[in-house]
């Protein structure tokens, strides 16, 4: 049979299913698509970074040919099941070490190839370069295999074909409902005019369906008989237009009396049951639902029939269809009298919307699970990366320092804290980057003199500004130069500008840094004669994880950083109500960026003293002489660490006892005598937290908490157990002694020891 000759529901029931599958299979593999290319971008980002890491340990074993500790290093990645291979390639494109130890040097490219990834059907292939600042010492090369997106992708696969299953049921179930809603009519008029044609019987109406066109015309002919019959067709009208609204609505509708017996339903509320309506009326609610299921909302039939509007939702165990979640309606049947002689139900099945609201919660709740596992993740990773540079960093600023050496033995261990620092402030800038996504940075707003800190930002820059040559240009033109701000995170900002602005500087370059004052706002402005920006780059400087086209592809990357430093300024400027921009007139022309905050108003400038607050001071010279020797109980698992820290103290003419264990440090203090803790947080047999709020209550002594956990949690929960100072490592030895001799001269310790 022709198309065109197939009666009209079948064209419309077909036109319905037929469109919704094909809506629901284009949107599905539009889903697939964007699921595959999005799982590889997020594999590549994922196996990149931990390439950078692997990499950015590998120069050293590159540079001195300790292929024991390449290998060892590379054996690391046991704890990345997905990543098969890994292999260290030197510079002459030899392979150098391998991973796994009993790969072959076929498993692995001859030679590495140009950096970047490359996937295949089954795998993803990385070279990185590995280098020693603009020395290449060699490839890094990782390869991973992509069996969990094909699984994934064949689960959503699955789930695509159940809902085009599902979704073609659906779509003909409901084609039969709308169908009726064109057809019916059609046919009914067509029977209608057969009937008054051959019977001659006017008495016989067609049903009204609705205001278009097929319903303006069953109306008029409608009309034509209402001068015969007109009491009589009107009944019959009424009384087919209640039935259809009734049968063809999208919900389940019914009556009952008083005694629980149904006096109505529409067909929707029966053919869910399997029945008829004549089959329901006359019974009682519990014959037709099932006892169990009419117990469970019995209490809102009998508030309703005791006068009450009931609206509920509840899901309810009916005997034949199972439990099913439902919107229930009920509204009390009153008399002219007021009286309630039963009730009217309308109910909807929600049990789908349901499940979707299950689903959510449960996508909600691992997003919250996987948003804390990613904090703690960080929290771990800061740790675990800070402990190791602490005894460097605290021997690097003793060294530094130590007029006993040559100046050139102290410019070393000078650079050697600077490049420390400079490692403690990439992590600092993770983490910043992760309180900022939780808005979890407090600041304490005191009244700051730009000029001031811009001068010690300076400082931070200097050495490099003196090694390339650059001309650095001051035109400080505001005045006054006051602002409420926190002197810490307003440094930071300026010392990420500054510091972006001399890496990009060529040798001989030239640095402004001018102020000045407009409408009541501080400008600031940092300009630099270096890389200079594009357009597209200029819109993506303040994102998060972005660099400029030089780190881009194949680029050489050698600038080096996160793509953190200026997304993290953005904020914080931000939080001090003010703005940051930048300009540049392209490629190799320099770049400018604007900072501009509101000035401190009169009353602000009277209220308070100017404070400043140095990101990394010099405290050699202002601490405070030790009067007596004190005796400090110092505990640390960390072997370098605890014997540096205890060699430096005992320099400083401290008595230095150490425990490495919660049990060690607690008979150390049972043995009286302490002045001061100095503890760790994360001991192998507890928590430094729970250590010193034991000590604090027993014996009465206070303490340094010094941790690689710097998060703001991590010192509230430090100071709650009674630290007085949490210093987050790695420390210079200059701030440890600040802290010591701050609080021994608050607290007065000198008086004598704590038993």
């Amino acid at each position: 049979m022709r198309l065109q000759d197939l009666p009209i529901k079948r064209k419309l029931a077909g036109a319905i299913v037929v469109t919704s599958l094909a809506v629901l299979s284009l949107a599905g593999l539009v889903l697939l698509a964007y699921e595959y290319y999005s799982y590889r971008q997020a594999v590549a980002r994922s196996l990149t970074t931990v390439a950078k890491v692997i990499a950015g340990s590998s120069s050293a074993v590159l540079l001195f040919d300790d292929t024991k500790e390449g290998k060892a290093l590379l054996s690391n990645l046991r704890a990345e099941p997905e990543i098969v291979a890994a292999a260290l390639y030197d510079d002459q494109g030899h392979l150098f070490a391998t991973f796994p130890t009993n790969a072959t040097a076929a498993d692995f490219p001859a030679f590495p190839s140009a950096d970047g990834a490359r996937f295949n059907t089954s795998r993803l292939d990385l070279f990185v370069p590995v280098a020693e600042g603009p020395r290449r010492m060699g490839t890094l090369f990782l390869r991973q295999e992509l069996d969990g997106m094909y699984d994934r992708l064949g689960v959503y696969g699955l789930v695509l074909l159940t809902v085009l299953a599902g979704s073609g049921l659906l779509a003909f179930f409901f084609s039969g409902v709308f169908q009726r809603t064109i057809s019916e009519p059609i046919l009914a008029l067509a029977a209608t005019a057969k009937v008054v044609s051959e019977n001659k019987d006017y008495s016989v109406r067609a049903a009204t369906s609705g205001k278009d066109e097929l319903g303006y015309l069953t109306v008029a002919f409608n009309t034509m008989l209402d001068q015969i019959q007109a009491s009589h067709s009107a009944l019959q009208k009424s009384a087919r237009q209640l039935r259809f609204v009734t049968d063809n609505a999208l919900v389940f509708l019914a009556q009952t009396d008083r005694d629980y017996r149904f006096k109505f339903v529409n067909r929707p509320y029966a053919a869910r049951l399997g029945l008829r309506p004549d089959d329901i009326v006359g019974k009682r609610i519990p014959e037709v639902v099932g006892p169990e299921a009419f117990e469970s909302f019995r209490h809102h039939v009998d508030a309703a029939l005791n006068g009450q509007r009931v609206e509920f939702e509840m899901e309810i165990p009916y005997s034949k269809l199972g439990p099913r979640w439902m919107y229930v309606i009920y509204e009390p049947e009153r008399m002219a009298d007021g009286s309630v002689t039963g009730l009217v139900a309308v109910a909807s099945d929600i049990t789908e919307r349901k499940q979707v609201e299950r689903e959510i919660a449960r996508a909600r709740d691992e997003a919250v699970a996987l948003s804390r596992t990613k904090d703690n993740f960080l929290a771990t990773l800061s740790h675990e990366l800070r402990t190791p540079l602490n005894p460097a960093l605290l021997l690097a600023s003793e060294r530094a320092i130590d007029p006993a050496l040559s100046d050139a033995l102290r410019a070393d261990f000078a650079t050697i804290r600077n490049c420390v620092e400079l490692e403690a402030q990439i992590i600092d800038d993770l983490l910043d980057h992760t309180r900022i996504s939780h808005d979890k940075v407090s600041l304490e707003m005191r009244l700051l003199e730009v000029h001031t800190l811009l001068q010690s930002a300076i400082g931070f820059v200097q050495t490099e500004v003196q090694q390339k040559g650059i001309d650095l240009r001051l035109r400080f033109q505001a005045h006054p130069s006051h602002v409420q701000g926190d002197s810490v995170r307003l440094q930071q900002v300026f010392w990420n500008v500054l510091k972006n602005a001399v890496k990009f500087t060529p040798e001989k370059g030239r640095i402004e840094i001018a102020t000045s004052i407009r409408e009541g706002r501080l400008f600031v402005e940092i300009s630099d004669t270096g890389h200079g920006m594009t357009s597209d780059e200029l819109k993506r400087l303040f994102t998060i994880f972005s660099q400029g086209d030089h780190a881009e592809g194949g680029g050489s990357h050698r600038f080096g950083g996160l793509g953190l430093g200026l997304a993290i300024s953005r904020r914080l400027v931000e939080l001090h109500s003010g703005s940051i921009s930048a300009s540049s007139p392209g490629r190799d022309l320099g770049a400018t960026i604007h900072i501009d905050l509101p000035l401190a108003t009169e009353l602000e400038k009277h209220s308070e003293s100017v404070v400043l607050t140095h990101l990394s001071p010099n405290l050699a010279a202002g601490a405070p002489k030790v009067a007596v020797r004190h005796r400090i109980l110092l505990v640390e698992d960390h072997e370098p660490t605890r014997m540096a820290m205890a060699y430096l103290l005992r320099r400083r003419s401290y008595e230095v006892v150490t425990a490495s264990t919660v049990g060690q440090a607690r008979a150390l203090a049972e043995g009286g005598g302490i002045n001061l803790v100095i503890s760790d947080l994360g001991l192998p047999d507890g928590s430094g937290n729970d250590l010193m709020a034991e000590l604090s209550q027993r014996h009465g002594l206070q303490g340094i908490a010094l941790t690689g956990y710097g998060m703001e949690q991590d010192i509230a929960r430090s100071q709650a157990a009674g630290f007085v100072a949490h210093l987050t490592k790695p420390v210079a030895i200059q701030a440890l002694e600040s802290a010591i001799a701050k609080i021994i001269t608050v607290t007065g310790v000198d008086r004598g020891s704590v038993g």
